[in-house]
């Protein structure tokens, strides 16, 4: 008797899951926005940073993390069993981290007390856990199981760039939001490297969080009459648009050499056998396909 046959979800389940943090933390931001909400202020005042960073970030983390125990996928979702052989690729997060120390130098740390750089500390680091936990994590592993290396780091890194034009919900100009969306997508390759190098989406994080941390730091504390400070700032800017532009290629090219394996078994994949060749040469057809030996 003939059995139905089994209708399949048009998506993979594994992929489903892998996309599942993203988009409810997506439809969660969009129903949290508002117009009026002044984003440009996000993180300038003790207060800002507990209600908007420390509580809804570790809210996220916490939850995230339990979604990953119960899928059992902490190992996969932060450990990469093989480094990418690619060493000059640890250039790219290692000249991000020059940037994060070269811009600490530019916070007025006393213009604010002493608690709120620790409860910045605190924010950032619950931004870092959760958004590379998402971003790569288990968006990485959900998409490994279906596309290509090359396929995931390009994906993961354009989901994460368009993740940040939900801040235009939250008060944000579409002009900067654009060009942040551009800069986040830029820093995931960096990112992504990070993890590729390492072996660990630890990395990823305390660097995300170090950027973090630099970036809200200054503009709470920034001087508007100090020329001298922006023009300098300005400067550390555009190196580290070079520094983004340098992981994009050493992302790529950390993807697309994991892909040489299949995209050679492809290349040969319709190559006959060499007795096929010889059986050819001597004016006979080969009545049954070649016969592959294997040792015990």
């Amino acid at each position: 008797m003939h059995q139905p046959r089994r209708r399949r979800w048009p998506v993979p389940p594994s992929l489903l899951i892998g996309l599942a943090p993203l988009v409810v933390f997506a439809a969660i931001s969009a129903w949290r926005s508002r117009p009026s909400d002044d984003y440009p202020t996000l993180g300038q005042t003790v207060d800002s940073v507990v209600r908007s960073l420390v509580v809804p970030e570790g809210i996220a983390a916490v939850a995230l993390a339990v979604v990953v125990t119960g899928l059992g996928w902490w190992r996969i979702a932060t450990v990469d069993r093989t480094r990418t052989p690619l060493r000059w690729s640890a250039l790219a997060p290692a000249l991000v981290l020059v940037v994060c120390v070269v811009r600490l130098p530019f916070i007025d740390w006393a213009a604010l007390p002493v608690r709120y750089f620790l409860l910045l500390t605190v924010g950032v680091l619950f931004v870092g856990v959760f958004e590379e936990l998402m971003a790569r994590g288990t968006l990485l592993v959900g998409l490994r199981r279906r596309v290509p290396e090359f396929g995931v780091w390009a994906l993961s890194c354009v989901l994460f760039g368009l993740l940040h034009l939900l801040n235009a919900l939250a008060g944000a100009g579409i002009g900067p939001t654009l060009v942040q969306v551009v800069f986040a997508a830029s820093f995931g390759s960096t990112l992504y490297v990070a993890r590729r190098v390492t072996g660990s989406l630890l990395v990823p994080v305390l660097l995300h969080a170090f950027w973090d941390f630099g970036s809200i730091g200054y503009s709470a504390t920034a001087d508007p009459s100090d020329t001298g400070r922006l023009v300098g700032l300005g400067l550390i800017g555009l190196f580290s648009f070079l520094v983004l532009a340098f992981g994009i290629v050493a992302g790529g090219m950390v993807a697309w050499r994991d892909d040489r394996p299949r995209r050679l078994a492809k290349r040969w994949r319709s190559v006959p056998p060499m007795a096929a060749f010889a059986l050819e040469a001597r004016g006979f057809e080969p009545a049954q396909p070649a016969v592959r030996f294997t040792s015990r």
